[in-house]
């Protein structure tokens, strides 16, 4: 299988992963570029997670005892929350010197239910979005009044920066899907990327790689392989960081505990509870932002990425 950022056919095997589609998928490691990709999901397999069930969970989480439940979603709203405010303040620097916002066109594709783009509405932008799923584009309009279209390889519009938050490890081809995004974007527009950061192999044992790696994504990136991407289409890395929740790094049980939504062990109930005050009275100090250069892989990290549409 050819590696799809540096097109290398110098792979490792490195495991199986389970429980996600409908049959059990390898996952191959590029020798070269150090890209983790899968066995190409089927078409089905793609629109059964997608367009079905995927966001729909995340929306409309179901059970039996209602209370828990809301508490739940709150507590995961908050986190979200968190995190597209994060997102926002990585990027509005951008336009300090532009007074009048409302003519900077912002488009988020894979928008989920608009949260992100509520921000920057908020904040005087003139917003745009691409969700896929019909639950989460209803959601949107429904709860934001931000009405999302369904589907960006169709569309012939053109954007000042183009968010794309937890989007790209989700696609086969993510080459083909960043020229799309490039014809979508003004002369010197921005892309803004954030994707989870995978360990190497020599930093983690075997079953933290494959718990990290047992998710809906298709390819996993580090900040080496995706630079070489963006850079292969002719964009401008600007600026590239590491983000994490706002813990102490080295307590991985904590950060899986947030990320998956977990009840946590006495150990680390205070600073979860810490965290959880963050996110509910202080949600721009939940994440940070730190440099890539000479840094141990930290579970729960994800990549910050800008770059410029070079023409």
């Amino acid at each position: 299988m050819k590696c799809s950022v540096c097109y290398s056919n110098n792979y490792t095997e490195i495991g199986i992963i389970k429980n996600i589609w409908y049959s059990d998928k390898k996952v191959y490691q590029c020798n070269d570029c150090k890209l983790y990709y899968i066995e190409p999901p089927t078409e089905d397999e793609m629109n059964n997670l997608y367009k079905n069930e995927y966001h729909k969970y995340w929306l409309y989480h179901n059970g039996n005892n209602k209370i828990k439940n809301k508490i739940f979603e709150y507590a995961k709203f908050r986190i979200r929350y968190s995190r597209s405010l994060s997102q926002f303040k990585f990027v509005n620097y951008l336009f300090n010197d532009i007074k009048d916002k409302h003519n900077i066109k912002v488009c988020e594709i894979g928008a989920f239910d608009g949260l992100l783009l509520k921000i920057f509405k908020d904040n005087g932008f003139s917003v745009y979005g691409y969700e896929l799923n019909d639950y989460a584009r209803n959601y949107a309009e429904n709860k934001y009044n931000i009405k999302l279209e369904s589907d960006f390889l169709s569309s012939n519009e053109k954007y000042d920066i183009i968010m794309l938050s937890h989007v790209l490890e989700h696609f086969v081809s993510p080459r083909d899907i960043l020229l799309k995004i490039k014809s979508m974007l003004n002369d010197n527009g921005y892309l803004y990327i954030e994707v989870p950061n995978s360990p190497m192999l020599e930093d983690v044992d075997n079953n933290i790689l494959i718990d990290c790696l047992t998710t809906e994504h298709t390819v996993n990136f580090n900040p080496y392989n995706l630079k070489m991407l963006l850079e292969s289409v002719n964009f401008e890395i600007i600026d590239i960081k590491y983000s994490n929740y706002n813990v102490n790094k080295n307590n991985i049980s904590l950060k899986a505990d947030i990320l998956k939504g977990n009840i946590p062990n006495l150990k680390n109930i205070i600073p979860f509870a810490v965290f959880g005050i963050k996110t509910f009275i202080f949600p721009s100090l939940s994440f940070i932002n730190y440099d890539c250069e000479n840094t141990k892989w930290s579970y729960g990290e994800n990549i910050r990425l800008i770059a410029r549409n070079i023409c």
